[in-house]
């Protein structure tokens, strides 16, 4: 993996749901979380970027019972057309990675999405190395006569957020994948199930059997190792509590809330942690990649070392070989020319002087060849060993303020989602 590949998040759920006030609360938190890691970012404008601004902007100046509503992302002519909202991760100056987070129209993911809309899904779900998955935990763990009961799911979960829809395109998108990957399933909108550590269990109970077949599947054999699955509540405003619904003439139901106090800040909590995880999963396969690298590049390099030090021999012996030669072609051209010219008639001097020449020009050249393989060699295992240890030195930081309990909780790919140890 170079140093600045370019690493892929994918915002998956269908329309409405809150991607982007989700990608908003975490790009709250984007300033201190680096900050705190001893890492530089450079992020660059975007539509995408645009649109955080604009809904950040919007929900910050929300009314008392949220009627003003954050427009959904439209879905886009050529839906390629979509650069997402991307920055580049680096220390001391150094750009190692860059990261980019693709939020597409939630209509894309309808089943009677266009042709070239599915198309776009299934590459960035095969491409992305990590989904993000909003969840309505109104919709999750509210039933028309008040709060679900332990085991039971929500009367609108299916229908806001389409949880088999989603199992069905991660199955599909999985069913043949290679590289490591990190699922987030993120319940948002969920200040009224977070406010104690047993609602705040009772929550992620309600995730683990409302996506039991999609969790089932990462379990298989042939994902267990390479999935990495975690769920990060995330309260996307703050400060603010489930009201009551209703239902319209066309059965679509609607949520209210309302501040708590009335004049309550934007303070979304915990905006943070599915960045945390999202690092602490990349930064980990970034690693793992950067190691490998670096093993290699230490095999050329004691191979060129070795090499080089053959090939001073076999100089050092052209050398003296060539010193003979011109010895003895000097001590000819010395001879009174009469002599000389019988002599070369017999024992040609002046060919082999000339081919030894050319062997020992070879031979340098040759060495300066392998001179400058073995510094550029010692250069890239310089460079990754200082990416290496600064992404070690910032998981760190990522790995002990990420939560594990109270909601949180890492059910599957611990490997992907710890600090290493030094490797050196």
């Amino acid at each position: 993996m170079n140093g600045t590949e370019e690493l892929k998040i994918l915002m998956v759920a269908l329309r409405g749901i809150g991607k982007t006030s989700l990608l908003a609360a975490m790009h709250e938190e984007f300033n201190k979380t680096f900050e705190r890691a001893n890492l530089q970012t450079w992020i660059d404008d975007t539509n995408t970027l645009r649109a955080i601004e604009e809904c950040k902007s919007i929900i910050k100046n929300i009314d008392p019972r949220l009627q003003k509503q954050v427009t959904p992302t439209q879905p886009k002519e050529n839906p390629w057309n979509d650069q997402g909202f991307y920055f580049e991760i680096g220390s001391s100056g150094k750009k190692f990675m860059q990261l980019r987070f693709t939020d597409p129209s939630g209509e894309y993911f309808n089943p009677d999405a266009a042709p070239e809309q599915k198309e776009y899904i299934k590459r960035q779900l095969n491409e992305c190395d990590a989904v993000v998955i909003p969840i309505d935990a109104t919709a999750l763990m509210q039933k028309k006569t008040g709060r679900v009961s332990h085991g039971e799911i929500g009367t609108w979960h299916e229908e806001k957020n389409n949880s088999q829809r989603i199992t069905q395109l991660l199955k599909d998108a999985y069913s043949h994948v290679e590289s490591p990957r990190l699922v987030i399933l993120a319940p948002i909108k969920c200040e009224t199930y977070t406010r104690t550590s047993r609602d705040a269990e009772s929550l992620l109970y309600q995730v683990k059997i409302s996506y039991g077949e999609l969790l089932d599947f990462f379990k298989s054999d042939s994902l267990i190792n390479k999935v990495a699955v975690v769920i990060t509540p995330v309260q996307t405003i703050g400060n603010v509590t489930f009201s009551h619904y209703k239902t319209d003439e066309n059965n679509f139901t609607k949520f209210y809330y309302h501040k708590t106090p009335i004049n309550a800040p934007y303070q979304p909590k915990d905006g943070e942690q599915p960045l945390r995880y999202i690092l602490l999963f990349l930064i980990n396969v970034f690693l793992e990649n950067k190691k490998q690298i670096l093993h290699k590049e230490k095999e050329s390099l004691e191979r060129l070392e070795l090499e080089l030090c053959t090939e001073k021999d076999k100089l050092e012996n052209a050398k003296k070989e060539f010193e003979e030669k011109q010895r003895l072609l000097n001590e000819r051209n010395n001879m009174w020319w009469v002599f000389r010219t019988i002599a070369n008639l017999f024992d040609d001097r002046e060919s082999p002087y000339y081919t030894v020449k050319e062997q020992v020009e070879q031979k340098q050249a040759g060495i300066q060849e392998i001179q400058t393989s073995f510094q550029s060699s010692l250069f890239k295992v310089q460079a990754t060993q200082e990416q290496i240890n600064a992404f070690n030195n910032a998981l760190l930081r990522f790995a002990f303020g990420s939560k594990n309990s109270d909601g949180f909780a890492i059910i599957q790919g611990h490997k992907w989602l710890e600090f290493p140890q030094s490797i050196f």
